[in-house]
């Protein structure tokens, strides 16, 4: 079975746009990725996706929370919300309940990664983080392949950005003497961009430089998305920007945002490939040394 590529969305800052960005991203894969089936989970107690996408309550019953808790599959709860596109919801408030009971549990860090292990048919998994950095954070950058920080134009973004990538670090150290993987940052991107204003350029500004020094977590700057009224509009009319305004500047920055991230993907996943097949040519060669030295 072949696992799906798994990009989250993250940031210790609310209000930043990554629900809006975490429905974008999806909304432009599956335009630009015929054929691709992307599952978005909600991992936020809020459940915005729910709202976007017009899920009534009946169906939003169970999601991650009982995932996590009730050991359910993830299969199980799924819900579709377009041919290529389907949910998961966090479960709303039971996500505490998780917070809650597992604080102390040993390798509760993991239970994401072990309780998606087994998910069907999807080539990415997109998921929307909460604001806080939390048990569920940690879970996020086990499971997840890449984190990319959304960042809205203001100073408290930035210490938000800031403070993720502290998080993102400190995962690493903690698990670097393990079998088990911490996501790697892709990068930032910036969201209700306005080119007009100087401040968004400052923070775009200041974000290239910290990538340039190398503080960024190896990720880069990704195109900003552009303040743009139609993705308030296009939500209120439960629609998503390709069906509504598909020449909008949002959804024309989402797509060129998908195409950076999957440049990146791509990237690195032949690097890994790469580092996979010469470590298992030089094993082999090693095996037939000391065979051939019997």
């Amino acid at each position: 079975m072949k696992k799906p590529i798994v990009i989250a969305l993250i940031c210790h800052k609310g209000g930043v746009g990554k629900t809006s960005s975490t429905v974008g991203l999806a909304d432009a894969l599956a335009a630009t990725n015929p054929g691709k089936k992307i599952l978005i989970v909600d991992a936020d107690e809020q459940s915005n996706v729910k709202t976007i996408f017009a899920i009534k309550m009946h169906e939003a019953e169970g999601g991650l929370a009982s995932v996590l808790l009730d050991n359910a599959s993830p299969n199980n709860v799924r819900i579709e919300v377009r041919p290529q596109i389907d949910v998961i919801l966090s479960g709303g408030r039971r996500m505490r309940e998780f917070e809650r009971t597992h604080a102390n549990t040993p390798n509760a860090e993991l239970m994401m990664k072990l309780r998606f292990e087994n998910l069907e048919n999807y080539d990415f998994v997109i998921i929307d983080s909460p604001p806080a950095l939390s048990l569920i954070s940690s879970n996020i950058v086990t499971y997840a392949d890449y984190l990319v920080l959304p960042s809205s134009p203001d100073l408290l973004s930035v210490v938000g950005v800031k403070n993720t990538l502290y998080f993102i670090q400190n995962m690493h150290e903690v698990f670097k003497n393990t079998k088990t993987t911490v996501a790697k940052v892709l990068g930032i991107l910036p969201t209700m961009y306005d080119s007009r204003r100087n401040v968004d350029m400052s923070i775009v500004d200041d974000y290239e430089r910290m990538a340039g020094a190398n503080l960024t977590g190896g990720g880069r700057v990704f195109t900003p998305i552009r303040t743009d009224i139609k993705v308030k509009t296009a939500q209120i009319k439960r629609k998503l920007l390709s069906e509504a305004f598909p020449s909008s500047k949002a959804a024309e920055d989402y797509r060129t945002v998908a195409g950076e991230i999957m440049e990146q993907v791509n990237a690195s996943e032949t690097s890994k490939n790469t580092y996979t097949e010469l470590n298992t040519g030089s094993r082999a060669q090693g095996e037939r040394s000391v065979e051939a030295s019997l």
